[in-house]
Parts: structure tokens; sequence; C-alpha cells
């Protein structure tokens, strides 16, 4: 047993003896580690130049007749003639339907010989009045008399003119709710009017995008259905921002000569903005946090965090309204390990554009 022991007990205290010279010591492992960067964090960059940058931003819309009403009649009675078909083409002041008028006619009939009557009293008793053979009060009854039944004909005529619905404006009359014969309502629907040659389209913008969004501003519409875009114009900007949802509503108009597009489509706006001097960064080069947005730059070696205003996007660019200025070393690799005043290695300088 002590042949045995003796030997192990002897290769134990030379391996213990050789241990510090076999292993490096921790102060040298950490000056290698640290000796070929010197402590700088390694990034790739690229240099901010203005260049074209053009974003498409898309909005939710609904298409709309330009005038668009619900034709009712003013007045209770029975359809007495329909003068027009389903989807028909009206100008304005084209007859649309009459309603039995006959009980107004006559009662008009009627005033108008009461009227005569009261004028040529009412002129009889002016020149007696004159020569002193009435009174005063006689004459004044005469003329009163005259012109309230004068009021109660106009009244009439007015009354029987509503009897003849017309068109107010030209447009496309929609389908008929009513047949001939039929007793309506002031309520009762007889068709719709309204101008499927000139459309409009209302959407929403978020505020902060107002400056793309002016009058006589072009845009493009995607409807469904249709492979080909339409255009539409600006028209008006609500003058009221929308406090649920900080956007305005905007209202372009849509040239439909063609008509293809009805009212009530929906369409898909998009507005392509354009800038040929714009200043992007790669998305990738954009830190995100609740309070702020920010790019870091190098300089003199130094990474520099800059806190930024950013515009439009697409799927790998932002662009930067404020914040940077054109020249700016953009780290755009290892950002996620890079501090602000933190010395940075440069791997490689890319240029934009």
């Amino acid at each position: 047993m002590k042949k045995f022991l003796i030997p192990a007990l002897a290769v134990a205290v030379i391996a213990l003896a050789l241990w510090p010279r076999l292993m490096p010591s921790t102060t040298d492992q950490g000056t290698a580690v640290a000796r070929p960067g010197g402590g700088a964090a390694a990034v790739r960059t690229q240099r901010l130049e203005p260049e074209t940058f053009e974003s498409r931003m898309t909005f939710n819309g609904t298409l709309m007749a330009d005038q668009s009403i619900d034709i009712r009649s003013e007045l209770r009675g029975k359809v007495e003639q329909i003068h027009f078909t389903d989807s028909q083409d009206v100008h304005e002041g084209e007859l649309i339907v009459v309603i039995e008028s006959g009980e107004v006619e006559a009662e008009l009939r009627s005033l108008r010989e009461q009227l005569a009557l009261a004028s040529t009293q009412a002129e009889r008793l002016q020149s007696l009045f004159k020569s002193g053979s009435v009174t005063a009060s006689e004459r004044d009854d005469a003329v009163s008399r005259r012109e309230v039944l004068r009021a109660e004909v106009e009244r009439l005529q007015v009354r029987l003119a509503k009897t003849r619905i017309t068109a107010p404006f030209d447009g496309t009359l929609g389908l008929r709710h009513i047949s001939t014969g039929d007793l309506i309502e002031t309520d009762t629907l007889i068709t719709t009017l309204q101008t499927v040659s000139d459309l409009t389209v209302d959407f929403s913008v978020p505020e902060r995008f107002l400056r793309l969004v002016q009058p006589q501003t072009e845009l493009s519409l995607r409807v469904a259905g249709h492979e080909q875009p339409f255009t539409a114009t600006v028209r008006a900007i609500d003058p009221r921002v929308d406090i649920a949802t900080r956007t305005l509503t905007v209202r372009a108009d849509v040239d439909n000569t063609e008509r293809k597009l009805l009212p009530g489509n929906y369409a898909r706006v998009e507005l392509v903005s354009r800038n040929d001097a714009a200043l992007v960064v790669p998305s990738v080069a954009v830190l995100q946090s609740l309070d702020a947005v920010s790019v870091f730059t190098v300089e003199d070696g130094i990474a520099v965090r800059h806190t930024v205003q950013t515009g439009h996007r697409d799927e790998t660019r932002v662009e930067i309204l404020q914040g940077l200025e054109p020249g700016a070393e953009i780290i755009t690799s290892g950002i996620q390990s890079v501090r602000d005043g933190q010395r940075v290695n440069i791997q490689r300088r890319l240029d934009l554009g």
C-alpha cells in the first residue's frame, strides 16, 4: 500500500507547483481581451447625404355623390303621373312626378273670383272716399279684404306648384318607390337623385401629416374591382381636429365622367410625397423610446446620441426632419451596445445613396 501512496503524493505536489505556470493569470487574460480594440465598441457607419426619397401613405375613404337627396312630396296626395324610369338621367327643372291637384285648382279659381270682386270694390270705395261719400274706415276694410285674398291666392299657387315635383339639379335618379294612384305622405320616399358623374371622397389624415395635404394636392384612388387607379384632387380640409383620433377630415373631388365608380364605394386613398433633398437613415439606425426618437453618430471616434424628428418611412428607411445635418456619420450596426460618449471602432464606412 505504501508503494502506491508515496508516488501518488509526489505527483500531486508536482502538479500544484506547476499549476500557476500552466494557466494564464486573470490580469493577463483581461489585457489580452482588451488590447485588440482598446475597449472601443465595434460599429459600422454610413455617411448622411441628401437624396431623393419618395413615400407613399394610404388612407381609408368612402366615395360620395357631390350632391345627393331623397325626393319626397311636400304634400299629402294621390300620385297622378310618373314621368321617370329607374336610373334615368334628368336635368334641373325636369318634371318627375305629378300629385293630384284638382281640389287645389278649384279652390284657387274660387279665390281668384273673390279677389277680382274685392279689387273692384276696393277701387270703387277709393273713388267714393275722395268725393267724401264713404268713410276712411269703409275704404280701408275693402282694401284689407283685397290684400287678404291676394295673399290666399299666392299661397294656393305655391301649393299647386308643389304638386309638380321637379329635379332640383342635374343628376341620375335612383329606383322608383311609388306607383300611379298611390296615396303618399310627406315622408314617403319617391326616389333618389345624385350626381354620379361628380363624386367626392372623404378620408381622415393624422394631424402631423397636414402639411402634405393641401387644396389642389393630387391623390390616387384604388377601388375594388378596378385594376387602374383613379385620380382625385383635394378640395377642402376640415378646420377642426378630431380630439379623439387626432385626425382631420379631408375632402377630394373625383372625376367620374365615365361612371366607373359609384357613390358608397370603398376607396384606398394614396398620397405620394417626393423630397429630392431628404435626409434618410436606415431603419436599424433609429432607436425608439417612450419619450424620444434618437440616432447615434460618430464624432472624433466618440458615439454621440441625437434626438431626432422623423417623417415618412418605407420598409428599410426613415426620413429625418430635424436633429441631423448632412455629412453626419450614422451608426448602423452594433448600435445596441453603444452608449452616449463611448469610444467606438469603425469597421467599415458606406456612403448613403
